[in-house]
């Protein structure tokens, strides 16, 4: 058994660094605690009380690190309760990809506070503090969004080429968020071309007051503005895993080029070939270890230049510990011909030009002044068929769509102003999905 002094000076030791069980989620986290109970019973039956009160004393006084640690903890422990579904995130808390900023903003009586942020050369991960003197009602709500950036190695205003994902905050919720951004390859004119994530920048966000029944116009009822000046640590490089495997569906031809890992996200680019004469879409799910998840809508961004069309998806997977299988399937898909893309309207004889195969018009209405078309699809449309309808090259204001739906078919409702049309065209923008017999399966490589 070890004595008091030896005890002593193993507790200094231990307490110079970082703990890095700090690091990991909760249930690590409680992990720690049993360990630490255990030590500390064992440290404090071999120093009488009054020594270790001076220790915890002396060590609140005399370590930054240890006063940090204690005060951390309890933010620690509810930022991994904030990423415990999200796999990315989940892994670089347990894998330190996490930078202690401490930082706080102010704006009039209300400070916004930002303790920790997760960053790589794509992505930046705010966890928030709400002000604690907000004054909301029960039917009230907040939300933080990221307005822009300036980059303070080259003074650039970076206001496009980013996704940026909001927070909101009702009366009661725990007042830690979590606010992200994403860069992407795509910019708007007039605005310099961002490839990375600055490392030293002000962020400005914005946190906006809106009335919950107040669901379709959403006026804001109050904006607060806030600033931080933010430097962060080296990234970690990215891990770009080649695919290179091409596809046909339905003589579509579809490259699966490569999957790019960043730690707080991954992303997989496919392009369809410029030879295509079809507009096709694809639904895919990730597979990993034999646990499949489907990838929504928002995942996907697509592009299109010189006759190339280019789609990324951005994904949640582990950069840290990678599965020991991974694959993309290729589950569902849509496809739009060239040739059936603008449809012709008779109104009269209530017919379509070119006739499409799963389309049809049932029905046209004169209602209170608008011209109501119904058109019933006998496959399923996952968004609505037509998003533009024109007349002699004019746009045509949609005024209301609608649907509804029986066992087998579906029906679509368009309103627009009831005129005298020329020659009314419906811009077909969404075909009908189809589901594959059997999943098309991209292995992706796995393994730093």
């Amino acid at each position: 058994m070890k004595k008091s002094h030896e005890n002593w000076n193993d507790y200094l030791t231990e307490s110079a660094d970082y703990p890095e069980e700090l690091y990991q989620s909760t249930d690590r986290l409680a992990l720690r605690i049993r360990k630490e109970k255990r030590k500390k019973r064992l440290l404090f039956s071999s120093i009488p009380t009054t020594a270790a009160a001076l220790l915890f004393v002396i060590l609140m006084n005399t370590s930054v690190v240890f006063a940090r640690t204690m005060a951390d903890i309890p933010i620690l422990s509810r930022i991994s309760e904030l990423v415990m579904y999200n796999k990315s995130l989940k892994s670089a808390v347990e894998n330190r990809n996490i930078q202690y900023v401490n930082l706080k903003s102010e704006n009039g009586d209300l400070e916004l506070k930002l303790p920790y942020v997760i960053a790589d050369s794509k992505n930046l991960v705010l966890f928030l503090e709400m002000p604690e003197n907000l004054e909301l009602s029960e039917n009230e709500r907040y939300d933080i969004s990221i307005d822009h950036l300036r980059d303070l190695s080259t003074d650039d205003f970076i206001a496009s080429g980013f996704l940026s994902f909001s927070g909101s905050y009702t009366k009661g919720q725990d007042p830690l968020l979590s606010v992200s951004m994403e860069f992407v390859d795509r910019n708007l004119p007039g605005y310099p071309e961002v490839k990375e994530l600055p490392k030293a920048f002000t962020l400005s966000l914005s946190l906006t007051r809106y009335s919950n029944e107040d669901q379709y116009l959403q006026r804001p009822l109050s904006i607060d503005s806030f600033q931080f000046d933010l430097s962060l640590d080296e990234f970690r490089k990215p891990v770009t895993y080649p695919l290179n495997e091409e596809i046909i569906i339905e003589g579509q031809k579809i490259l699966f080029k490569e999957m790019v890992s960043y730690p707080v996200r991954s992303e997989i680019t496919f392009e369809f070939s410029e030879e295509n004469d079809a507009d096709m879409n694809l639904r895919l799910s990730l597979l990993e270890d034999g646990v499949k998840s489907s990838l929504g809508s928002y995942a996907y961004l697509s592009q299109t230049v010189d006759g190339t069309k280019t789609e990324t998806i951005h994904i949640r997977s582990d950069y840290f510990d990678p599965p020991k299988s991974r694959s993309i399937s290729i589950d569902r898909y849509t496809i739009i011909r060239e040739e059936e893309r603008e449809i012709k309207v008779d109104l009269d004889a209530r017919t379509l030009t070119p006739e499409t195969e799963g389309i049809e018009l049932s029905d046209v209405e004169h209602m209170d002044g608008e011209l109501i078309f119904t058109f019933k699809t006998s496959e399923r449309y996952p968004y609505s068929p037509f998003a533009f309808i024109s007349d002699q090259g004019h746009s045509v204001e949609i005024l209301k769509e609608a649907y509804r739906s029986t066992d087998t078919e579906q029906f679509h409702l368009y309103h627009i102003e009831e005129a005298d049309y020329e020659e009314l065209e419906f811009i077909l923008t969404s075909g009908p999905e189809y589901t594959l017999e059997e999943p098309i399966l991209i292995p992706i490589p796995v393994g730093n």
